[in-house]
């Protein structure tokens, strides 16, 4: 072999499986296409044409498309029989950078992906609690009375809390009323047909509402959900308001004036991340870096 190129038979046995290649026809000495695919268990015709047209003058193809090989690569592969060792150190050390590299690409992408999903959903949403109080005292209820205390809105898209506390010289009826039911009292202090804007005080007591509590002192919690409510108190005995106070928490969705490119932004990590993924999982399927 005093005329071979040994820089190019350098870089043929350099692939694995174009070693076996010569080593199959070392030892079957003639073997057809299907036959080489099917003990090399390659199941890409591409990459087997490809393999086979780069071992070129190693091989020779007879009338009936078998092939074998050549004066050239019964020596090949004699030397390869004679300095096994070398081949596959060299062997195991590509296969361990490979393989390597393959799952640190895998565990890269899979913390790329998780790390930027768990950014993504500790994002804030624009649930904002607030908070709002207020207070009344020393308020006159006449006998047999129901007076207008206060009113509060819950907002839409949230759930309110609201907390009351008072004390009074005698026990009072307290209400807590929707705008459906003040609605209704509206058209029962109807006078002339003509309906009232607002109601100050009334005789009795309401005809519906959400809550009553009849106490001498607070305190009280009851939930709400979004809409209007009237807070009423009335007594059957002349009594005295000494002090009402009421807390609301709402969890309130404020205005997002984020731009649609901050919602797209996590997009970007997480396709780098499933490409990086795929990349290792083809590097260890050996459609990737053969």
């Amino acid at each position: 072999m005093e005329d071979v190129d040994w820089s190019s038979l350098h870089k043929i046995l350099s692939d694995t499986t174009r070693r076996s290649i010569l080593e199959l026809l070392a030892e079957k000495e003639d073997l057809s296409y299907t036959e080489i695919m099917a003990l090399l268990q390659i199941t890409n015709t591409g990459r087997l044409n490809y393999h086979l047209k780069a071992l070129g003058s190693l091989l020779s193809k007879d009338d009936q498309g078998k092939y074998c090989l050549t004066e050239r690569g019964k020596l090949t592969a004699n030397m390869l029989k004679t300095f096994p060792e070398k081949v596959t150190v060299e062997k195991k050390k590509r296969s361990a950078v490979k393989i390597v590299a393959a799952t640190l690409l895998i565990l890269l992408g899979i913390l790329l992906i998780s790390s930027t999903i768990i950014f993504a959903l500790s994002i804030p949403t624009g649930a904002v609690l607030t908070t709002e109080t207020s207070s009344i005292s020393n308020h006159q209820i006449p006998q047999n009375t129901t007076v207008f205390l206060t009113s509060l809105i819950v907002q839409s898209d949230s759930s309110g809390h609201l907390k009351l506390d008072w004390s009074a010289s005698n026990p009072l009826h307290i209400y807590v009323l929707n705008s459906t039911q003040y609605d209704d009292l509206l058209l029962h202090a109807a006078s002339h047909g003509q309906i009232p804007t607002y109601i100050e005080n009334f005789t009795g007591m309401p005809a519906s509402y959400i809550s009553q509590y009849d106490l001498q002192t607070g305190p009280v919690s009851l939930a709400l959900s979004q809409g209007q409510y009237y807070l009423f108190t009335g007594s059957t005995n002349n009594a005295i308001l000494d002090s009402l106070s009421y807390t609301l928490q709402q969890n309130q969705i404020t205005g997002n004036n984020s731009s649609p490119f901050e919602y797209l932004l996590p997009a970007v990590p997480v396709a780098l991340g499933i490409l990086m993924v795929a990349v290792g999982v083809l590097i260890l399927t050996r459609r990737f870096w053969r």
